[in-house]
């Protein structure tokens, strides 16, 4: 199972802000481009590619999968209807890890992806330990009834978590069930999804 193992902020270094939210970034101190050249590169001018492609890695980074992936996933989008952008970032935030995520189960995306590959996560009552599997509406996500599963969502302070209006959750039975689809204002401000959709029209 692919995964990326390289640093997981230095996209929040190159952009100039903290795209997860994590306290502990360090672009919260240094908000500009990593090496000695750094501070006086992030008022540089960019070609309309390296725009599109910043933007293309910065969504990439935040969902944390790799480019082959990403790139399926951009090409399912293209053969439905509807917008291009709306329905990539809807398959994208309806994988299984994402909703753990959302939730409140994992602190970060990568967390989540771990706690579904280690089986801890059910899916309408069943085990599913593949981080990419593609939620739909109806479907009820759950931590595993077992104490070791449910000690990491504690231990995260799931209860505590802002969920997103598409998601209802039930925090006494640590699961939370997929009410509806995400709309646009769901999604962070940052992102610029056309600029993806130029990037793989290209």
């Amino acid at each position: 199972m692919a995964t990326y193992r390289g640093r997981k902020t230095d996209i929040c270094r190159k952009v100039g802000f903290n795209i997860w939210g994590n306290a502990k970034c360090p672009s919260t101190k240094r908000p500009y481009p990593p090496g000695q050249h750094g501070p006086n590169r992030r008022d540089g001018r960019m070609s309309e590619y390296g725009e599109q492609l910043l933007a293309k890695q910065v969504i990439r980074r935040y969902y944390g999968m790799l480019e082959k992936q990403f790139r399926n996933t951009f090409e399912k989008a293209r053969t439905m209807h509807g917008n291009n952008g709306l329905n990539f970032l809807r398959l994208l935030e309806m994988r299984l890890q994402t909703q753990v995520y959302r939730l409140g189960y994992a602190k970060t995306i990568f967390q989540a992806r771990q706690m579904v590959s280690h089986q801890h996560i059910f899916v309408n009552g069943k085990l599913v330990d593949i981080p990419s599997y593609t939620c739909r509406v109806g479907d009820v996500i759950s931590v595993r009834d077992r104490e070791a599963s449910k000690k990491i969502a504690r231990a995260n302070h799931y209860e505590g978590n802002p969920v997103p209006v598409y998601i209802e959750p039930d925090i006494a039975g640590m699961s939370g069930k997929i009410i509806a689809l995400p709309e646009r204002e769901d999604f962070p401000e940052f992102f610029q999804e056309q600029q993806v959709v130029e990037f793989y029209a290209r």
